[in-house]
């Protein structure tokens, strides 16, 4: 919205569309000129909007009535998933908006038309939605190029991680205010700023300072490296190895500080998922995953950095001052002797999380996480097929650091009345009103599939997910629950999302 005034004013702008009211105050310093960002109404809905502007000596000035009719969602199966709540206790729920990025997906080629790109198809979509309490769509941006992981910024602004190494950030509007590219990414050099680093994946943190802590990569031809993760024997072969690295940098994108996953840990110490081709497909042939790192955040209070590294199923603290590792929390088998004494020992008859994602130290100094429970071993051992899992949201305590003593508090396993299965993303987090925990469910396997389902052909499922809503206190209870389906019945595609947050304004107020 703009409008002219001939000085500053305090702008009050209330919209309805007759089920839902609400406003948004701009102060002196937003120009209305420059235009005002409305955002939060519903699709395909005429508004009424009341503009209230009030200057610095108390006078004020009103609009005429407006009118403004929004356009409707997408219809087309390709462009928007179909979005159902099921809301199982409306006065335990979280107030405020759900943002999440719905991933359209098809399964592995079969039968595909000539000249059908499947990997173009699944990774040029890029989406972010946000809904209100009963699942209406009041906000929406459409992008070229997969979203992975989405913070808002102090600014207000959002910034989110692409498919193509970018970090974008846009307005409310959805306008690009400004971007930064990996300098050593497949897809050479464009539009942006470039940051010293091979790729941008998975996870970004805003910090204090305004600077951005991101995961990048690092590639290296390392000798006698194995060729299996389910034989041990197998003969061994020079590999090219992508570990993480976390690195620091400020708007202009100078690199401040940096982490290499090399430097730290044992490049023989793998995963199940080490061999399945993760960056081939995202443009370097020939190489294996070997960390495969999908969050980082920064533990202001310790100066300290917490990590997650899903094919080690392990969590790292690191100190930000020295680089060195605090502790390290997980399955405690095949790490090299310099790090037995940075292992937490679990205590209690809880078991390990396994390929997790999404860990944060909550404001109660506990560590909430989604447990993916993949594979629930190491290789060269027997792997839990995907009936087995458990996919769920837990938390740990850990007491005293210097002992090394870590044990589960609260798991939503128990409030769950089916299998659920999550083979890949997910997130947990926990909301500030009211505690409860909301978490994304990440890339599910269909019910009808996980008996089926192996992890030899798990791309070949369509796949679903959902965000659920659990309470903590006094009790472990789902109240809300979204799921997205295709909006045609007889469509191939499939939706998926990378992760879910709530926030209380759409104006990140």
């Amino acid at each position: 919205m703009k409008f002219e005034t001939n000085h500053p004013v305090h702008t009050n702008i209330r919209i309805t569309e007759g089920e839902n009211a609400w406003s948004v105050n701009f102060d002196y310093n937003e120009g209305p000129s420059k235009g005002l960002a409305i955002v939060g109404m519903r699709p395909d809905r005429t508004h009424r909007i009341y503009v209230e502007a009030r200057d610095r000596d108390g006078n004020v000035l009103y609009s005429p009535k407006l009118k403004y009719r929004t356009p409707p969602l997408p219809k087309d199966a390709a462009e928007i998933p179909k979005i159902e709540v099921d809301i199982r206790d409306a006065g335990k729920i979280e107030p405020g908006y759900t943002f999440f990025n719905p991933r359209r997906r098809l399964p592995d080629p079969r039968n595909r038309p000539p000249g059908f790109n499947l990997n173009k198809f699944n990774q040029s979509f890029g989406m972010l939605v946000a809904v209100d309490w009963q699942g209406e769509v009041v906000w929406y941006y459409r992008g070229d190029s997969r979203i992975s992981d989405f913070k808002f910024i102090r600014n207000g602004n959002i910034v989110f991680i692409t498919q193509d190494n970018r970090l974008v950030e846009i307005d409310l509007l959805g306008n690009i205010v400004k971007q930064w590219y990996a300098k050593g990414r497949p897809e050479g050099s464009g539009e942006g700023i470039p940051v010293d680093t091979l790729t941008f994946h998975h996870s970004v943190k805003e910090l204090p300072n305004g600077r951005f802590l991101i995961l990048g990569t690092d590639r290296r031809q390392i000798d006698n490296y194995y060729t299996s993760e389910t034989d041990s024997g197998a003969p061994r072969k020079t590999q090219w190895v992508m570990g993480d690295e976390i690195v620091e940098f400020d708007r202009s994108g100078k690199v401040i500080w940096r982490w290499n996953a090399f430097d730290h840990l044992d490049p023989f110490r793998i995963g199940y998922q080490t061999f399945t081709g993760y960056w081939k497909r995202r443009g370097w042939p020939d190489t294996i995953d070997w960390t495969h790192a999908n969050n980082v955040s920064y533990l202001e209070e310790d100066n300290a950095v917490l990590c997650n590294m899903r094919y080690q199923s392990a969590i790292l603290k690191i100190d930000r001052n020295n680089g060195e590792i605090v502790w390290i929390a997980g399955e405690p088998t095949g790490w090299p002797e310099k790090l037995q004494g940075k292992l937490l020992k679990l205590e209690g008859s809880n078991e390990w999380f396994w390929h997790q994602h999404a860990p944060e130290i909550t404001p109660d100094g506990t560590l909430l996480l989604f447990n993916n429970d993949n594979f629930r071993a190491r290789p060269f051992e027997r792997a839990a097929p995907p009936s087995e899992i458990r996919s769920h949201a837990a938390e740990y305590s850990i007491d005293d650091e210097k002992a090394k003593i870590i044990r589960q508090v609260w798991s939503s396993a128990g409030a769950d009345e089916e299998i659920l299965a999550s083979w890949a993303m997910g997130s947990a987090r926990v909301m500030p009103e009211t505690g409860n925990v909301l978490a994304g469910l990440g890339f599910m396997f269909q019910q009808k599939d996980i008996e089926n389902a192996t992890w030899a052909t798990r791309q070949q499922f369509v796949g679903g997910t959902r965000i659920r809503e659990y309470t903590r206190l006094p009790e472990t209870k789902l109240v809300w629950e979204l799921t997205l389906s295709n909006i045609d019945p007889d469509s191939p595609i499939g939706w998926t999302l990378y992760g879910a947050r709530r926030v209380k304004s759409l104006y990140n107020e």
